[in-house]
């Protein structure tokens, strides 16, 4: 999701799952 300054769990959720599968690659 769209973001500005401030996080929601699920976005911090999103970030890290989209951060484990750029390290996979």
């Amino acid at each position: 999701s769209m973001i500005p300054h401030w996080y929601t769990p699920a976005d911090t959720l999103l970030l890290k799952t989209v951060h484990q599968s750029l390290l996979r690659m």
